[in-house]
């Protein structure tokens, strides 16, 4: 067999070199190619992932239906700025502009943030209103209860009782009709009225009448009725007290405390048959009471 010469040999060995080396090249930009196609498929899976989400969100969620049940027209039309970017991020997606597309996506949660919130707000305020009518009510029926237990000769002329009925008139139809924050300015008023005519028929009282009683137990029931009525308008006071009043509450609170202490022991000694020293016990209880009352700003 001839030998090859060296010449040839060499160039042999170069171009098969050279078909490797494309062979190489070729198996690189395949596996260059292949990993940026990945990288595309797995971007777009996480954007169509959540654009279904935003797509649930707008078409199924509770709460889009009552942003469009809530008559509310400026959240209705933000929430349809948001199928707005949802449309255009869908179609980014499409072409494959990702980042497009995500920019959408976010615009419309955010839209859609902004009016589930003002709905809920709007909601929220509205019970927030009942509770307040309601607590405001208990109020104003206290207030109305111990006035009328004053003696006449005490709270003639001091309480325009026509308005007043009117008022509170005015405040159930407002709540009746589905209005309970309008209902509270009625109702503010007519517990103004009730509060301010309970301080001027207290108002620098000394008891100049005498009070006669058939028995001693009918002196003690009086006292307890009174002792409660007290403990009542306390309560009230404790729970609207303004702000300023704050740094009061606890010496209120102790006060009510003593009151407590003095009915225990005054209801003991009147199940032993010492009525006397109960009332005795009920008297100073109402006097720690309406220490309690003036220190809420409560004049009695």
């Amino acid at each position: 067999m001839p030998l090859i010469k060296t010449p040839y040999l060499k160039f042999g060995l170069c171009l098969l070199a050279g078909f490797m080396s494309l062979q190489i090249c070729f198996s690189e930009a395949n596996a260059s190619e292949n990993s940026v196609s990945s990288d595309i498929k797995k971007e777009k899976r996480e954007t169509l992932n959540k654009l279904n989400l935003l797509g649930y969100i707008l078409t199924k969620s509770k709460r889009t239906r009552d942003v469009e049940n809530s008559g509310n027209e400026k959240a209705i039309s933000i929430l349809e700025m948001a199928r707005k970017h949802y449309d255009a991020a869908k179609t980014f997606l499409d072409s494959n502009e990702f980042e497009k597309s995500n920019t959408e996506i976010q615009k419309s949660l955010q839209s859609i943030s902004v009016s589930f919130r003002m709905v809920v707000n709007k909601e929220r305020e509205k019970e927030v209103a009942k509770e307040q009518y309601d607590l405001l009510y208990s109020r104003v029926k206290s207030f109305s209860d111990l006035f009328n237990q004053l003696p006449a000769d005490k709270v003639k002329g001091i309480l325009d009782s026509d308005k007043v009925n009117m008022l509170i008139k005015k405040s159930e139809s407002l709540y009746a009709e589905g209005n309970p924050k309008q209902a509270l300015e009625p109702l503010s008023a007519v517990a103004d009225m009730l509060e301010q005519a309970l301080s001027d028929a207290r108002k620098n009282e000394t008891i100049v009448y005498a009070l006669e009683f058939e028995t001693p137990e009918d002196e003690y029931k009086y006292e307890m009725e009174r002792n409660e009525n007290y403990t009542l308008l306390t309560n009230m006071i404790i729970s609207t007290s303004p702000p300023e009043n704050k740094k009061k509450l606890p010496l209120i609170r102790m006060l009510m405390n003593k009151n407590e202490e003095l009915v225990v022991e005054a209801e003991k000694m009147f199940e032993s048959g010492e009525v006397d020293s109960a009332i005795e016990l009920l008297e100073k209880g109402n006097k720690t009471l309406v220490r309690a009352l003036r220190l809420g700003g409560l004049t009695l």
